[in-house]
């Protein structure tokens, strides 16, 4: 019962502060590119949640009812809750920049990357239906992960169009959407059990096989258009494609994307463009995100096109391996006995309105006891306040580094 809720992590200090970091970074990152950050209520209403998330989601909500009876649910994303924010706050200017860095939960089984409590770190680019918008979102996600130090990614771009171009084009009916969530686990699970569960949904294994050949499309963001013109994929898609490699090109990114027929993105709210970032040597993806035109329109009835993106800042920072130790504290301040409390107190408030950090000893430990607990917390100078010193108008200083001790004058601590 210690132990914190499985899937759930304890970040305390000595991890917490390279998240700190890590959240400090990527918001720079969003702020100069001109979004804005949103936080919104962990529990949102179920059928704000179900509406477009699709099945499979659906079943990792955290749902319960609270005293009043009323369906609830932690957010599974961010994404959603925006949708919602932005379908009753018609007041905020088109197009919309929204980010944030908060907290999200999906009941998964847990593992190796995987948590049900963790954090996301994202952008909503909100009513611009152009590439430039997409090409924007991109970009602003590479640029954080080199913020907190990655050199070595890639963006996986596709199109939800393109697939459904291609299904149709194979003759494939019914349920597209559970041929996608199939291919979608590309990677995950071999290709010889995908034909299979493709030929289940009623696909011959020509078909199947085919669809599987094109999901393992990779090629360089550049060479893109040749490849989706060969595959005989619609004009209009190709021409999108072409032009959101010339943007990522501007961006000078587009040595950092590759088109990856594969991906597709298990949320239903996906309708167009849609991407994953891979961190070299980390086999899962640290991020991702897409055009989800349709969303709004759920909440508002207005037509208000989409696109953004979501990285996993845990796996971030295991890709990275991002680790940060609490920042050391500049003074720890020893009263010798109760008659130099006050003065201690005055040092120490002084000291802190210059920005420093101080801890002020509250208990009755021995000097020894005293060192050996500042050099613990990693005290960069140990001040001594005691009636002898105090009488000369100083106060000892020790450099807990150098293990040296000087007398300073008081007036240079309390002035």
């Amino acid at each position: 019962m210690l132990q914190p809720v499985r899937g759930m992590v304890d970040w305390t200090p000595d991890k917490y502060y390279a998240l700190l970091t890590v959240a400090r970074k990527m918001s720079a990152v969003a702020e100069a590119y001109g979004y804005r950050a949103i936080e919104t209520p962990a529990l949102e209403h179920f059928e704000v949640l179900k509406a477009k998330a699709g099945e499979e989601v659906v079943n990792e909500i955290y749902y319960f009812r609270d005293k009043a009876g009323r369906e609830l649910g932690l957010r599974f994303d961010m994404t959603v809750p925006v949708a919602r924010v932005v379908s009753y706050r018609v007041d905020l200017p088109k197009p919309i920049r929204l980010y944030y860095f908060t907290k999200v939960w999906r009941y998964d089984e847990p593992q190796f990357g995987r948590f049900r409590e963790f954090h996301q770190f994202g952008v909503e680019h909100i009513g611009s239906g152009g590439v430039e918008a997409d090409a924007e979102v991109i970009a602003v996600s590479l640029r954080a992960l080199e913020a907190v130090g990655s050199a070595d990614y890639t963006a996986h771009v596709s199109d939800r169009r393109i697939m459904d171009n291609i299904l149709e084009s194979r003759g494939v009916g019914g349920s597209r959407e559970d041929v996608l969530r199939i291919l979608d686990k590309r990677g995950k699970v071999p290709d010889e059990e995908l034909v299979k569960m493709l030929m289940g949904r009623g696909l011959s294994k020509d078909i199947a096989e085919d669809l599987v050949n094109i999901a393992n499309v990779n090629t360089p963001i550049m060479e893109a258009a040749h490849t989706l013109s060969e595959l005989r994929v619609r004009k209009d898609l190709v021409d999108y494609v072409e032009s959101l490699a010339t943007l990522l090109n501007d961006y000078g990114l587009a040595n950092r994307a590759v088109l990856d027929l594969g991906i597709v993105r298990g949320l239903d709210y996906y309708t167009g463009f849609v991407y994953e970032i891979y961190v070299k040597d980390f086999k899962l993806a640290v991020g991702g995100g897409g055009r989800y035109d349709d969303l709004v329109r759920i909440y508002s009835g207005q037509d208000m096109p989409a696109t953004g993106f979501a990285i996993g800042v845990e796996r971030v920072m295991m890709a990275l391996n991002i680790q940060q130790n609490p920042p050391k504290v500049d003074y720890y301040i020893y009263p010798i006995s109760r008659e130099q409390y006050s003065l201690a107190v005055r040092i120490s408030e002084n000291l802190r309105r210059r920005g420093l950090s101080v801890v002020l000893d509250v208990g009755k430990p021995s000097l020894r006891s005293a060192l050996e607990y500042a050099s613990k917390i990693g005290a960069s100078k140990f001040i001594i306040v005691g009636p002898r010193e105090v009488s000369k108008g100083v106060v000892r200083v020790r450099d807990m580094e150098k293990w040296s001790e000087v007398e300073e004058p008081l007036n240079n601590y309390i002035g």
